[in-house]
C-alpha cells in the first residue's frame, strides 16, 4: 500500500527509513538527514535523457528512461525487504515526488512492499528547513571558543561532545576549516549550502542544553554561509579564549591535517601554498613546498603560522575588548575541566 506523509510528520518518526531516488549529484549536493541513495537514473543516464527528451523526442526519451530504470527494479526490492526485515518502512522520494518516485513507488507496492511517498519530495524538505531554521533565533546561548590557529579549539569541542556537552561544530557540517587549507583536514569536497543547512538544523533539533559550545566563526566557512541569526546569537554569546605554546599549536595542525586522515594529502597541502605565493612570497612558497617534500610538516605549520596565520587573526583575536573566560594550557585536558567548570557557574 502506497501512502503519502508530510515531511513535518515523516522526520520525527523512528521507523521510517528514506530512500532518495535522485541522481547522485543531486544527493551529494542536499538529501534528507540519513537517507540512502538508490537513483532510478545515475549522473550519465539522466543527463542521456534529458538531451534525448529536449533535443530530440519525449517519447524517446522516456523509453530510454523506462529502460535504464526498470534494469535497477531488483536493487529497489531487496533495499525495500532489508528495510522491512529491519521493521522499517520505506519513504520514497525525488526531487518534487513527481514521476521518479511514483514510478519505483508502484513497483514495490505490486510486489508487496508497503511504503511513503514524501509529497512534494526533496523540495517540500528543502522548504521545511528554511522555515525552521529561523525559528532557532535566540534560543541557545553559545560559549563561543576563540584563538590563535592550531589552539586546538576543534579538539576540545569534539572531547567536550564526548562528554555529553551540547556542541555546535560549524566546521565539521562545513567540512572545511575555514581557510585556504580548510578542506585538507576532511575527506571528500566540502559540503554545500544546502547540505550544511540540512545538518545545521538537523544539529540544532538534537541539542538538549540551553548552553552551547562552538568555535568562533567567519560568516563564511568554506562553501556555506551561516544564517544571519546564528552569527548574531554567537557574537552575543560568551567568549573563552584559549591560549597554549606555539609547539602544541604545531602538534594539533599536524594531528588535525596530517595524522588524522587516512591518506596523504602532499598535492594538496603544495596547492594551498601556492596560493598563498603572492601573500608570504614566491621565495617563502619554495622552501615551504621542499619541507613539504621532505616531509617536514612541523616546520611549515610552524612557519605558516609565524609569518601568516597569526598575524592575519591577530585582529580578530584583540577586537574583543575582555573575554569572559582565558584559559591556559599545555594539557588539553586542563581545558576540558575548566570549560565544564565554566558552563556549570552558567546553568
Amino acid at each position: 500500500m502506497i501512502r503519502e506523509i508530510n515531511i513535518e510528520d515523516a522526520l520525527p518518526l523512528k521507523d521510517l527509513a528514506f530512500i532518495d531516488v535522485r541522481s547522485e549529484s543531486e544527493y551529494e549536493i542536499d538529501t534528507i538527514p540519513g537517507a540512502i541513495n538508490v537513483p532510478i537514473l545515475n549522473n550519465s543516464e539522466r543527463e542521456h535523457v534529458g538531451y534525448i527528451y529536449t533535443q530530440v523526442d519525449k517519447d524517446e526519451a522516456k523509453k530510454i528512461g523506462l529502460k535504464y530504470a526498470s534494469a535497477k527494479l531488483v536493487e529497489f526490492y531487496e533495499k525495500a525487504k532489508n528495510i522491512e526485515k529491519n521493521n522499517k518502512h520505506v519513504a520514497l522520494f525525488c526531487y518534487r515526488g513527481g514521476m521518479r518516485s511514483n514510478s519505483v513507488a508502484n513497483v514495490l507496492d505490486t510486489m508487496g512492499i508497503n511504503l511513503f511517498l514524501v509529497r512534494g519530495g526533496y523540495k517540500s524538505y528543502r522548504k521545511y528547513v528554511l522555515e525552521e531554521l529561523v525559528k532557532y533565533e535566540g534560543k541557545y546561548k553559545f560559549i563561543v571558543l576563540h584563538g590563535y590557529t592550531g589552539a586546538g579549539k576543534t579538539k576540545i569541542l569534539k572531547m567536550l561532545e564526548k562528554l555529553g556537552k551540547s556542541v555546535l561544530d560549524l566546521e565539521s557540517l562545513a567540512r572545511n576549516a575555514g581557510s585556504v587549507f580548510g578542506n585538507i583536514a576532511f575527506e571528500g569536497e566540502s559540503n554545500s549550502q544546502k547540505k550544511f543547512e540540512s545538518l545545521l538544523l538537523n544539529n540544532l533539533e538534537n541539542t538538549k542544553d540551553v548552553y552551547v559550545f562552538t568555535e568562533s566563526e567567519s560568516k563564511r566557512v568554506g562553501k556555506a554561509v551561516l544564517p544571519e541569526f546564528l552569527f548574531h546569537d554567537m557574537e552575543n554569546g560568551y567568549h573563552v579564549l584559549i591560549e597554549t605554546t606555539l609547539e602544541k599549536r604545531v602538534e594539533n595542525i599536524v594531528d588535525d591535517y596530517v595524522s588524522s586522515t587516512s591518506c596523504t594529502k602532499d598535492m594538496e597541502i603544495k596547492e594551498a601554498i601556492d596560493k598563498l605565493r603572492k601573500k608570504i612570497g614566491g621565495d617563502k612558497a619554495n622552501t615551504l613546498i621542499e619541507e613539504l617534500n621532505k616531509k617536514n610538516y612541523s616546520v611549515i605549520a610552524r612557519e605558516l603560522m609565524r609569518s601568516y596565520y597569526d598575524p592575519l587573526y591577530k585582529y580578530s583575536i584583540e577586537k574583543l575588548d575582555k573575554y569572559d573566560k582565558i584559559v591556559k594550557y599545555t594539557d588539553i585536558e586542563h581545558v576540558i575541566k575548566e570549560l565544564t567548570e565554566y558552563v556549570n557557574t552558567l546553568c
